[in-house]
């Protein structure tokens, strides 16, 4: 069996890989870190008997891109994981053919379980092992582990702009802003948008 992993930390995609390969040991594992290498395993190698894939990585347009993967792939189960907690948000990707969400913060033996699930014919919704992560990761290494584009997102919250303004802004759907505000909420460990503005502000991210 192939499996065809993407995320665009590398770090994260390495444990992930680990994962599958104790939980697979016969499967063989090929990474992608944005939707070109996506797409060129997709056309380089047999289909994939499993597809794990973020929802956020350079190229990738969820509401576009997702439907056409599904499309794509009609019997791979597409198993999102991912750092995102809005129900509204799960329940969309899940609508739009996922196999599977799981939280980028579950239980590794819990994500595991997850993935023996699908793969038996299972549709599985995996929130976080908490509802909210306590942090007390100093403020600088929260920092230096977002991405740019959360980057950008968290600048917009500070100046108390809308997820339409901040699309605006950035030249991207209010969709795919949603998403990164979830993620960055859960990255930084705060509940609320407001909370991400006050914790931007007085770190002088404006």
């Amino acid at each position: 069996m192939n499996i065809i992993l993407v995320d665009d930390h590398p770090v994260f995609r390495n444990g992930m890989a680990a994962m599958l390969s104790g939980a697979f040991p016969e499967a063989s594992i090929f990474e992608a870190g944005d939707y070109p290498e996506l797409q060129s395993l997709l056309g380089e190698t047999a289909e994939p008997g499993l597809l794990v894939l973020d929802l956020m990585f350079p190229g990738f347009d969820v509401q576009k891109d997702f439907p056409r993967l599904r499309q794509r792939l009609p019997l791979c189960p597409l198993v999102v994981v991912s750092m995102v907690g809005d129900a509204d948000v799960i329940d969309e990707i899940m609508s739009a053919g996922a196999n599977a969400f799981l939280s980028k913060s579950a239980n590794p033996p819990d994500i595991i379980s997850a993935l023996g699930a699908v793969m038996q014919g299972e549709t599985m919704v995996l929130r976080s092992s908490s509802d909210m992560p306590l942090s007390d990761t100093p403020d600088h290494q929260i920092l230096q582990a977002l991405t740019p584009r959360q980057m950008d997102v968290l600048s917009g919250l500070s100046r108390g702009l809308s997820n339409k303004e901040i699309a605006r802004e950035l030249d991207i759907s209010p969709f795919t802003v949603r998403i990164h505000v979830s993620a960055l909420l859960r990255a930084i460990g705060v509940a609320s948008r407001s909370a991400a503005a006050a914790f931007a502000a007085s770190r002088g991210i404006r």
